[in-house]
This record gives C-alpha cells, sequence and structure tokens, in this order.
C-alpha cells in the first residue's frame, strides 16, 4: 500500500472516532462528598452508596472525598467530579459556576443543631455563656445558622462565648466528648451516625431556621441520558431493600427531585451574610 493510501485510510478511521468523548461502554464516574466526617468515615457510609449507583446505572462509580472542606471545594471548582453530594451553600457556585446541575435532594430539610453530651449540665443556650462551642470550619452553613442563633439568645463570640473551629464535623462532637468544648454546631443528619458510632447519646438544645438539604448535582458534561439514569436510580433508593440501606447508612429519611428554585432561599441566605462563606481557595 502506498504511503498516501496509508494516509488516506488513517484519516478515514479518524472521522469514524467521536470528536469529544461522549460515554463509552467501558466509562467510569466519580462521586464526591463534602467531608463532614474524616475520609474513613465516609468511605464506609458512601462507598456502598456508589456501589449501588454503578449497579443500577450499569457503570462505574467511584466514591471520593478529600481530607479538608477546602481541598473538596477546590476539587468541585475544578469541575473533577462528575456526581456529588454538596452542602446547600455549596450549590450556589456548583450550578451558578462550575457547571453543575441538581439531581435530588435529602427530603428533611437542613438545619443546624447545637448539641452537648446528655449528661452535660447545660439545659439551654443561656447556660453557654462564657462556654465553649466547638464548630465545623467557620463557612460551613451550619456555623453561620447556629451562629445566628446565639446572637439572637445574646451569645456573641469574642464576647461572651467562644467558637473553637474544627476541621470536621465528627472532630467537632469529639471534642465536646472530651470537654474540651462544652457543645458542638453540626446538622442533624451527622448526628446520628457519630452518636452510633461512639456509643454516646447527644442532647439536642437549640435547632435553627431551615433551608433545602444536601444535594446531589451532576456536571453538564455529561450526557443527558446518563443524567437522568442517575437521577432515577438515586430517586430508587426509596423504594427497594437495598436502596432503603443506602438510605439509612446517610441517615436521611429519602430523596426527591430537586430544582434550582428549590435553592434560592440559600441564594437569599448568603446575601444576608457578613462573613466568609466558601473556602479560601485559588
Amino acid at each position: 500500500m502506498r504511503i498516501k493510501e496509508v494516509i488516506s485510510v488513517f484519516t478515514a478511521l479518524l472521522f469514524l472516532i467521536p470528536a469529544s468523548p461522549s460515554v463509552a461502554a467501558d466509562t467510569s464516574y466519580t462521586l464526591g462528598v463534602f467531608p463532614y466526617f474524616s475520609p474513613s468515615r465516609l468511605e464506609e457510609i458512601y462507598a456502598p452508596a456508589a456501589a449501588e449507583l454503578s449497579r443500577k446505572i450499569n457503570t462505574h462509580v467511584t466514591f471520593r472525598t478529600a481530607s479538608t472542606f477546602d481541598k473538596f471545594f477546590l476539587q468541585l471548582k475544578a469541575q473533577v467530579y462528575d456526581i456529588a453530594l454538596i452542602q446547600p451553600l455549596y450549590y450556589v457556585p456548583a450550578v451558578d459556576e462550575f457547571g453543575y446541575m441538581p439531581l435530588a435532594r435529602m427530603r428533611e430539610p437542613f438545619k443546624a443543631l447545637i448539641v452537648v453530651p446528655d449528661q452535660s449540665p447545660i439545659r439551654v443556650v443561656g447556660d453557654l455563656k462564657g462556654k465553649i462551642v466547638a464548630t465545623p470550619p467557620a463557612y460551613v452553613p451550619v456555623v453561620h445558622m447556629a451562629k445566628k442563633a446565639l446572637r439572637d439568645h445574646g451569645l456573641i463570640g469574642g464576647k461572651n462565648i467562644t467558637f473553637e473551629e474544627m476541621k470536621t464535623v465528627d472532630a467537632c462532637l469529639q471534642q465536646t466528648l472530651t470537654g474540651a468544648a462544652q457543645a458542638c454546631v453540626a446538622p442533624p443528619f451527622a448526628v446520628g451516625p457519630f452518636q452510633k458510632s461512639a456509643g454516646i447519646t447527644l442532647r439536642v438544645i437549640q435547632e435553627t431556621i431551615q433551608l433545602p438539604n444536601l444535594v446531589f448535582v451532576v456536571h453538564k458534561r455529561l450526557p443527558a441520558a446518563d443524567r437522568e439514569r442517575i437521577k432515577a436510580a438515586i430517586l430508587d433508593w426509596n423504594h427497594t431493600p437495598n436502596g432503603q440501606a443506602v438510605l439509612k447508612s446517610i441517615n436521611t429519611q429519602g430523596f426527591v427531585a430537586a430544582t434550582d428554585a428549590d435553592y434560592q432561599p440559600v441564594r437569599d441566605f448568603v446575601r444576608t451574610l457578613d462573613e466568609p462563606w466558601l473556602p479560601s481557595v485559588p
């Protein structure tokens, strides 16, 4: 075969290859979960969820997280994750700037809890005056929500209450067990698993306002058909034995279809904040 004929055949073959990759049979997706617990604990919870999702959509889904909120947010900003489970404040940049779309959200509303060990002498919020309250990173929504609730009770950081920032929610909760802090700010979905893991009981002394809850988002680069399959698979967890096991591990009643309009209250909420509400990343 002459060189010109070889080039002609090679060129023809190139036109048979899609210019931009859609999803091939061996495609795999990454599921990123924001690190409200340590990576090892999140893997225990969400690796089975990723496996069940893989089974339902017939495409391999790999669980991923990060060691800190900052690192996770940087990955989200870099659009590393194909699918992500994110807290509500992350929804705003993820959808408005990073190319993600809403799929499904936790059915129950998102709120902050201020909790103490069950045997603690602290009975009401006012008892926290002069005490230390541990929190997740300061830009996490539950922290903003809890600080507002405490201000409504006349408790102001640096004045008559001390906030101690931790890297994760479970580290925050651990502080209350050791006595290094007298209370912790946490989301409800984190409190239940921590109590079970630690074999202890925590008592809620304050609940805050409510926002729409954690949400699965998917990147727009995925084909529309795959986005719909992933959404259907998550919603199907509400109705199958395997799915119920996933919901139990995540500590939610179930998922419902999410729309962008659901998260307008979050956009409204962040406009009221005078403190940083997102990690400072390049």
